[in-house]
């Protein structure tokens, strides 16, 4: 348990949240599989806000919220520091 937890401390939040978003965006592909398999074509499946497409789209938003950070954590980290700038 040990490795595991000092593998996602040195993986950090960007890619911990990125890793949820996927996995989340994963499991409503796989339910929005399973519902037209058994249910075939109906129109409730298909609306927008039919819960496992919003379970897809919200996997997407949080992998996306999670690469942002990621952006601006190497950003703030690697970029330019107070003495690379010109006075």
């Amino acid at each position: 348990m040990a490795t595991i937890a000092r593998i996602l401390k040195r993986a950090g939040g960007p890619f911990i949240l990125m890793g949820v978003g996927f996995f989340l965006a994963f499991a409503g592909l796989a339910g929005d599989y399973y519902q037209h398999e058994i249910a075939g074509f109906s129109p409730a499946l298909e609306s927008f806000f039919a819960p496992v497409h919003v379970m897809i789209f919200a996997g997407i938003l949080v992998a996306a919220l999670g690469f942002l950070w990621g952006l601006l954590r190497v950003s703030f980290t690697l970029g330019p520091g107070p003495r690379d700038w010109a006075d």
